[in-house]
């Protein structure tokens, strides 16, 4: 067995500080300290920040209700596992067949082990920079932009190993252990209740989103807008819609007349292909951008899932296709459908939009959230606003009106949700949809949420909405048990 001891795994190897030239010769125990406001920025720009490097060890995407599995894809997946020597396609075949238990009981967990590596990080820049020499400036941006980024790191940990957020139970519902220390020595962690870990994660960034950079030029930095857009959606994903409306509403004023971000108008892009559905080959070389070149991405924490979807296209291993009822949601004007390719495949083919998955935050979502909140806060004619210039860039020129079939508040809701399934599908976007409406009384008839695979159906039960803590983590913490 593998000794990676404590909560996060997280080794010698882990004080990855080489994109820093000095520190001093013999650094304390467990730590490694930069020492002037030059080093602490560079740390942001590890290797090990730059992505969330979970592959197809996301097990969390194949949760996702759109995904549907047929013969081809088990034995394409299979395949795949032999071709990369490992044995974690059973533990793609137990999320997507909604088991209980997911992780083999010697599998290292790469949706805890990384997030909490990248907070190890975080933490060495929130704690040292203060004390750094340099500009004050500097140093208060970049402690902001480590607070914040961690914050949402452990917002995303309890998307993965708690329940969704439930004011009745937050006092008493356990989620993960809040880390705020860097340290490899310490090994007394608890699992927070949901109550103070949303309640650390939304003090923080409330704290610190004014205290961000006004705009940075990497999109895997963190500036205001982009951690106000992170601020709203740690509240709407918590079910706060009244809540997330301040700060998507700061983020998009932030937004106005930046050269940086803007949408992709499907009617420029698409002009050359005749506003058809684009072969596969054209998708992966043209059309979807790469996330870091995307001009739609706020904030990059990219898993490349490309050997699933890309890789997987152009060498006839479909691993998954998209259930023929998520594809009957786009309309002949719906400029997105395009990007979903039928022509020569059993069933609908959804690959290639999540072939780079971002687990950050981006201009579409930033509109779609807004456009939700407003619409259950009673501001239909706001959401409406949003909805409308959002949908310029994605229906056919003269469609993109919103139907006349969402008359009241409540069409409204539901239409925004289906948008968002239109612009994120093949992303994994849906499970947190799944997630956070569960027990929402206007999307009951949503249940139950199932997978097929031709020759049986797996029905999704409350208790899988979240992944059980691995046993290479409970082995060191059979307190957690």
């Amino acid at each position: 067995m593998k000794k990676t001891k404590y909560i996060f795994l997280i080794m010698a190897g882990l004080l990855v500080l080489s994109s820093c030239e000095k520190f001093l010769d013999e650094p304390p125990r467990g730590m490694g300290i930069a020492k002037d406001v030059t080093e602490y920025n560079g740390l942001f720009n590890t290797i090990s920040l730059m992505n969330l490097d979970l592959g197809i060890s996301y097990y969390s995407y194949w949760k996702n209700d759109e995904n549907l599995f047929i013969q081809q894809s088990y034995n394409s997946l299979l395949q795949m596992a032999d071709l990369y020597a490992n044995a974690i396609s059973q533990s793609v075949i137990n999320a997507f067949q909604y088991k209980d238990k997911v992780y083999r009981a010697d599998e290292e967990c790469a949706e805890w082990i990384q997030p909490y590596k990248q907070i190890y990080t975080y933490n060495l820049i929130a704690n040292g920079v203060t004390d750094a020499t340099g500009p004050e400036t500097q140093k208060k941006y970049l402690e902001a932009e480590a607070r914040v980024t961690r914050a949402y790191m452990h917002f995303l940990l309890a998307q993965w190993f708690a329940m969704p957020y439930n004011e009745a139970t937050a006092a008493t519902e356990l989620a993960v252990p809040i880390v705020t220390k860097a340290s490899t020595q310490d090994n007394n962690f608890t699992l927070a209740t949901m109550e103070e870990l949303y309640k650390f994660v939304t003090d923080e960034m409330e704290t610190y989103c004014p205290q961000l950079e006004e705009r940075t030029n990497h999109k895997r930095r963190v500036y205001k807008a982009a951690g106000y857009t992170m601020l709203g959606k740690v509240y709407w994903m918590m079910g706060k819609y009244d809540k997330a409306i301040a700060p998507l509403t700061k983020a998009k004023e932030l937004l106005n007349g930046d050269s940086e971000v803007s949408f992709y108008d499907y009617n420029v892009v698409q002009t050359s292909y005749g506003y058809t559905e684009i072969g596969i080959m054209a998708l992966a070389g043209t059309v979807i951008p790469v996330k870091l070149n995307s001009n739609e991405v706020l904030y990059l924490k990219q898993n490349a899932l490309s050997y699933l979807s890309l890789y997987a296209a152009y060498f006839g291993t479909i691993v998954q296709y998209l259930k023929p009822e998520i594809y009957a949601m786009y309309d002949n004007n719906d400029l997105r459908r395009n990007l979903i390719v039928t022509a020569g495949m059993p069933q609908p083919y959804a690959g290639m939009p999540g072939a780079m998955v971002n687990l950050g935050v981006e201009l579409p979502e930033l509109y779609l959230m807004l456009a939700e909140s407003e619409a259950r806060a009673g501001s239909e004619s706001n959401a409406r606003s949003i909805l409308q210039a959002y949908r310029e860039k994605r229906m056919l020129t003269g469609h993109a009106a919103i139907p006349a079939t969402v008359v009241s508040k409540n069409d409204l809701i539901r239409f925004c949700v289906d948008e968002q399934t239109r612009e994120y599908v093949g992303t994994g976007h849906r499970w947190y949809n799944i997630r956070r409406l569960w027990d929402d009384p206007l999307f009951q008839d949503m249940k139950p949420i199932t997978h097929s695979d031709g020759a049986a159906t797996y029905t999704l039960q409350e208790a899988q909405l979240k992944m059980e803590i691995p046993e290479t983590v409970l082995i060191w913490h059979e307190d957690w048990r």
